[in-house]
């Protein structure tokens, strides 16, 4: 009976208008603008590659950035050579087969004393911006067409920000973007400053910012320590600032609790004394310190928050674990994970965490990528990655999982559909094809597309949960007649699109056949079949 439901409610979805599925896109370091690592998304359960492209070595990898279909990263062929080559790309991906989509160069004067390595800072509303920016070498921000690769503009500002600074974006899509010196807002449709402030930083670098609708949180030296500083996002005014972490440096970013009413920080510096994880409270008139704990020393670390809002972090001896955000208590712990570097953390809607070690050293193939369920109890899988660095994860459309290291970039995500073949050929011998995307995990979205059925003509599609490959009019039937939909009429080239959300309360390893029965008065008994597919829910 749950299958017949479950099949039941997927005709529902592809009969009526399709709506808009729960989505997000990997925009920037830590995901979004409260840089946690939450997605919405539902991403793979095993290391099930989807593709690989290795045509560019880098020589670090870069964080990969995801908008809709696309993936975007810079790839590092060598450095910059005064009076040379830049040697470095940013390129878009396809995400759905990794395919080359486009690939620019930015302008560089060759001069590796004003300018150095291309950094892609994140994509939002279809522009990638980037820049050649570094510490003491205050340079403009490019904002990049995501579609083509075209330069849309140059930003007025000229920033010290560098790839661990990052950026986040407004809700209206503007530029936040934070150095040492300056943290600014940039119109998004022309780069011109809507608003900048003086600020200072306790490091040159992991200067940048996380943000809500309302406000901007950076950190700050504080007499005797540092201090977490809550800005105004319409105007950049200061608000007020935290009271006093221990310790004067720290090379991490603050993070934000989904509401964005708890500010994290994990200022550390390589001292047991005064390495701690710190969780404030914002008011609306102060940050008031709720705890802090002992946690392991790291640098550009992006922390990951779980459905619950538990944090996931590393303690002195190298555990990674889940804490209580009401205490900081450890909750769950997978044990310790070695070696480590800079991590880097991903975390999907049904709490399942994607840790990276942010591998930087020797030897190169110590890479790791582990997938762990929310308690930490399962290791859902182990990459072996080759000196990935700041090479993801990130999370995006269909739940696919984007790493990138020195050989190549990669995506993961959980198997859908599966081709059974066994169409029946119609009119000229044309044989229809049916074909899925997109993801069959709960409240996710994807589309049945038809195509070379014979032009303007009525379909069925037949969704059934048994595969029997039985014989049928000339052809071979995929399901058990279970659901009809239709009559369905094809376009004038003969395709049908029909978009569906998948149901929630959809158990795993799920089957479900589907197939095209099409009017076709030339075809042996006036019918001609797609193709079958099964799809399994991951």
């Amino acid at each position: 009976m749950l299958a017949r439901a479950l099949v039941a409610l997927l005709a529902s979805a592809l009969l009526g208008s399709a709506p808009t599925a729960s989505s997000q896109d990997w925009g920037n370091y830590g995901g979004g603008p409260a840089r946690n690592g939450r997605s919405a998304l539902i991403g793979p359960t095993a290391a099930t590659l989807a593709w690989e492209n290795d045509d560019d070595f880098s020589l670090i990898s870069w964080m990969p950035f995801i908008e809709g279909e696309r993936v975007f990263t810079i790839r590092e062929a060598g450095f910059p050579q005064s009076g040379g080559a830049a040697n470095d790309a940013l390129i878009a991906y396809d995400i759905d087969d990794g395919s080359e989509l486009w690939r620019t160069t930015l302008s560089f004067g060759g001069n590796t004393s004003t300018e150095w390595i291309a950094w892609c800072g994140g994509v939002n509303g279809g522009r990638v911006y980037a820049s050649r920016s570094s510490n003491l070498q205050p340079q403009p921000l490019k904002a990049f067409d995501a579609s083509n690769g075209a330069l849309l503009w140059t930003s007025t500002l000229a920033t010290e920000a560098w790839a661990h600074d990052g950026l986040v974006f407004a809700s209206d899509g503007d530029v936040i973007i934070a150095d040492r010196l300056v943290i600014a807002r940039l119109d998004a449709t022309n780069g011109q400053v809507v608003w900048q402030t003086p600020r200072s930083c306790p490091v040159s670098g992991a200067c940048g910012a996380a943000a809500t609708d309302t406000a901007v949180f950076i950190d700050e030296p504080g007499p005797g320590g540092n201090v977490i500083t809550k800005l105004d996002i319409a105007t950049g005014a200061v608000l007020y600032s935290s009271s006093l972490m221990i310790g004067f440096t720290d090379q991490n970013t603050p993070f934000l609790s989904p509401d964005g009413g708890t500010v994290y920080m994990s200022r550390t510096q390589n001292n047991p004394l005064t390495d701690f994880l710190y969780a404030f409270e914002d008011t609306g008139s102060a940050l008031v310190e709720k705890w802090n704990r002992e946690v392991r020393w790291t640098t550009q670390h992006e922390h990951g928050l779980g459905v619950d809002g538990s944090i996931y972090t590393f303690l002195p001896n190298d555990e990674f674990v889940r804490l209580d955000p009401a205490d900081g208590g450890v909750i769950d712990t997978a044990g310790v994970l070695a070696p480590l570097g800079s991590p880097k953390t991903a975390v999907d809607a049904t709490g399942n965490v994607y840790i990276s070690n942010g591998w930087a050293s020797s030897p190169a193939s110590d890479g790791r990528l582990w997938g762990f369920s929310s308690d930490l109890s399962t290791t859902l899988f182990t990459l072996l990655l080759d000196r990935q660095n700041s090479g993801g994860p990130a999370l995006g459309t269909r739940g696919t999982l984007v790493v990138a290291d020195r050989q190549g970039v990669y995506a993961y995500r959980n198997p859908t559909w599966t081709d059974l073949g066994l169409a029946k050929a119609g009119t000229g011998n044309v044989v229809p094809v049916v074909s899925g995307t997109g993801s069959l995990a709960a409240n996710t979205s994807g589309t049945l597309d038809l195509i070379d059925a014979l032009p303007s003509t009525t379909s069925t599609l037949v969704v059934g949960f048994a595969d029997l490959s039985a014989p049928f009019k000339g052809g071979t039937l995929v399901p058990t007649p279970d659901i009809f939909i239709g009559p369905l009429v094809s376009s004038g080239t003969g395709n049908i699109t029909l978009p569906f959300v998948f149901p929630a309360g959809v158990p795993s390893d799920f089957d479900f056949y589907v197939q095209h029965w099409i009017s076709d008065p030339g075809a042996t008994f006036g019918l001609s079949s797609s193709n079958g597919l099964q799809g399994t829910t991951p």
